[in-house]
């Protein structure tokens, strides 16, 4: 009686264990093999390694694998496991071949669920937007445009993050437009900004500050938690002068305090207690609670210890003690 074939959870963990034990040269002949396989996870494994001990030598082979998924992909690549992990393994190994991306971005799996289809390649299409801006195909930021209206939103933000790593000049004048245009998912906007205020951090200062008016209450905690995130001067200045002119606070107006406690510079530090000093309950015990983050930079917890001792307020201080 021929012996049993071990199942693929034995054959993934021999996998491992095999590739931890040999040297760099044997363990990408083991990778190989294993990139060979039928069984879409020992091949999801082995694309992992390959990109986890960066197995240059391997592009080829990932890129062959990935084709035989193609070939009734329901069945034999559920979920887009392995082609996920070879994607996710090409860009990692700085793959150029601007061809194979271009085809993953257009690439569907849909799936059968109990509410009707399911589209599983999502995070194939934002791997593949990835590793697109990183070659240096001159028409790159044109495919990835088509991305930013990709019926899935987590799909349109990996663009955004793509399209902020392409020509400066283009990828402004695109994430602009989005921005602008909008998005029925408020953080695939909040995305733009953000990487607006990295691509261009002078220019678009003033552009993202707009938004703090938008009609959307969301959008404009978004352009103001990007101004906080960006880490600027300037941002942090705007922040604090648009607070400061606000005689009645709203919750509302509170995401400016939580865009603060995100720019953790010495500046905001040194305002941030003096709001739990001197402004209003709600707002102080934002701040006591939200800084409690970055309680271990310097004199960060002895100025707010002290703000709040000032203050006199036991609740305010009991929440100190439980939070730093």
């Amino acid at each position: 009686m021929p012996a049993k074939r071990p199942d693929v959870r034995e054959r993934i963990e021999l996998l491992r264990r095999t590739c931890e034990d040999q040297g760099p040269g044997a363990a990408l002949e083991t990778v190989r093999r294993a990139l060979r396989d039928r069984h879409y996870l020992l091949v999801a494994r082995a694309a992992e390694l390959a990109a986890g001990r960066l197995l240059f030598g391997l592009e080829t082979d990932l890129a062959a694998a990935y084709r035989r998924f193609l070939d009734n992909p329901v069945k034999r690549d559920p979920n887009c496991t392995a082609k996920g992990a070879i994607v996710r393994a090409l860009v990692a190994l700085d793959w150029q071949d601007a061809d194979f991306y271009v085809h993953g971005l257009r690439y569907r799996q849909l799936e059968p669920v109990w509410s009707g289809t399911l589209d599983t390649a999502v995070d194939l299409r934002s791997s593949c937007a990835a590793g697109l801006a990183a070659t240096s195909y001159p028409r790159a930021l044109v495919e990835l445009v088509d991305l930013l209206y990709d019926p899935e939103p987590h799909a349109r933000s990996a663009a955004v993050r793509a399209i902020a790593c392409a020509e400066r000049l283009g990828a402004e004048a695109v994430l602009r437009a989005k921005a602008l245009a909008g998005d029925p998912e408020p953080e695939v906007t909040g995305e733009c900004l953000v990487a607006l205020l990295r691509l261009a951090p002078d220019e678009a200062l003033p552009f993202v500050a707009a938004f703090l008016d938008a009609p959307d209450p969301v959008i404009r905690e978004l352009a103001a938690l990007a101004l906080g995130e960006s880490r600027l001067e300037a941002a942090l200045e705007l922040l604090r002068t648009r607070w400061e002119g606000q005689p009645f606070k709203r919750d509302a107006d509170r995401a400016l305090l939580r865009a603060a406690v995100l720019h953790r510079s010495e500046t905001a530090f040194d305002w941030l207690p003096s709001v739990a000093r001197r402004g209003d309950r709600a707002s102080a015990e934002l701040v006591t609670v939200e800084l409690a983050a970055y309680r271990t930079a310097p004199g960060l917890r002895a100025r707010m210890r002290d703000a709040l001792t000032e203050r006199g307020d036991e609740g305010l201080m009991a929440e100190f003690a439980r939070v730093w």
